[in-house]
């Protein structure tokens, strides 16, 4: 008798133990999502999280992760329709520069993600996407982002040391959540065609979730200098009342109007450091720490009282910074603040500038601006690629 109730005490212990592993299992292979039928898992989200988290420490967002899978494996899809594949030489090779481009060997930064829950797998999921990516739009729109003689004058003349230019721009901000990505890249397309100042003001009234959208989006005079590497040839190609390409950054579309140019005679500098906070959480608390802080040392305090919101502060070399953030940033006068949706319903972020930190410039070859004219260009082009292959794209939530 106290045999066969151990017996059967063991055998209720194993079946029920043993049902915890498959349900265990079951949720961290369930599907989460799929783009044409291909199925990303509870556990390859879960990945891309910790992965991200490695990469940007700003914090665990969930609704990032799964637009960045979603848009990697569109990536990759997209390049195998046209024969882009990497070997596994190739991919063991990528892995490796991307290792080195961060001073360390392809066997440490493995150990080191693995210290931080990250499987060898994500990783070279991530870099796969991002070399066949390359491949992809080098092939598709090599031709097109070639970019004039004049427009390489007039970018030239804009960095000299003889002295520097300011610009005085306006900007629409259109709001593009994935749900919106299709009807806010027809408007951009429409809006960037604008030629008149008055009538981008008019529209930026209408449309914009920017806060400039209140003055007709008009911003304050910006030192050439002050943009990124890759935006600042395109804004120098303009004449007054051109509008540049649509910028895509998360959940965003960017449109930027010159208005008017002007030299200053004092010596161009060139930014070499930006110190920016990056804030995130609830919509609400976002915006009640906006409205309570007036410099980045505020929002210490402020975070301390709200667990809910993360904070981050950075201090990087603007070549260093990521392109959605460089263009907000870019915009921004210090202490000044700007305050976006995420992915994530009822949630938002906001970047703050704390300081920039300049150095007297040195001559930048004709080469060098015609290059960054051209990558500028082609990370144009590959955004709105994206986007229409996005728009064109089965999703499906689980």
């Amino acid at each position: 008798m106290l045999f066969s109730t151990i017996k059967k005490t063991l055998l209720a212990f194993l079946f029920n133990g043993t049902l915890v592993g498959i349900v265990t299992a079951q949720s961290l292979f369930d599907p989460v999502v799929s783009i044409n039928g291909a199925v990303i898992t509870e556990y390859e989200l879960g990945q891309r999280v910790r992965f991200n988290h490695f990469l940007e420490q700003t914090g665990k967002n969930i609704g990032k992760a799964r637009e960045d899978l979603i848009n990697d494996r569109l990536k990759v899809s997209a390049g195998r329709r046209v024969g882009i594949e990497l070997s596994q030489d190739n991919l063991e090779q990528s892995m490796v520069d991307f290792a080195n481009n961060s001073s360390r060997s392809l066997e440490e930064l493995l150990s080191l993600i693995a210290q931080n829950g990250v499987d060898a797998q994500t990783f070279r999921d991530f870099v796969e996407s991002g070399v066949v990516w390359r491949e992809l739009v080098r092939s598709q729109f090599a031709g097109r982002g070639v970019p004039s003689e004049a427009e390489i004058d007039r970018a030239t003349a804009s960095v000299g040391p003889q002295g520097g230019l300011r610009v005085l721009m306006s900007e629409i901000v259109i709001a593009a959540s994935p749900q919106q990505a299709v009807t806010a890249k027809r408007l951009a397309d429409k809006l960037s065609k604008i030629t008149s100042i008055t009538e981008f003001s008019q529209k930026a009234t209408e449309f914009s979730a920017a806060p400039t959208r209140v003055n007709g989006g008009k911003l304050e005079w910006t030192t050439l200098n002050d943009l990124p590497a890759a935006l600042a040839p395109i804004v120098a190609a303009l004449r007054p009342g051109q509008v540049t390409p649509p910028l895509n950054i998360p959940n965003a579309i960017v449109l930027l109007q010159l208005r008017a140019v002007e030299e200053t005679a004092a010596t161009a500098k060139i930014l070499v450091k930006i110190e920016y906070a990056f804030l995130s959480g609830p919509t609400t608390s976002i915006q009640i720490a906006a409205k309570n802080s007036d410099t980045c040392d505020d929002l210490y305090g402020l975070v301390k009282s709200k667990p809910e919101l993360r904070l981050s502060i950075q201090s990087q070399k603007p070549s260093d910074i990521k392109r959605d953030k460089a263009v907000r940033i870019a915009l921004l006068d210090k202490d000044e603040k700007s305050i976006l949706p995420t992915a994530e319903e009822k949630t938002s972020d906001m970047v703050m500038l704390c300081k920039r930190v300049y150095a007297i410039s040195e001559n930048v070859s004709r080469a060098e601006i015609t290059q960054n004219l051209r990558l500028a260009r082609l990370n144009s082009l590959a955004d709105g690629y994206l986007a229409e292959l996005r728009a064109n794209a089965d999703i499906v939530d689980y």
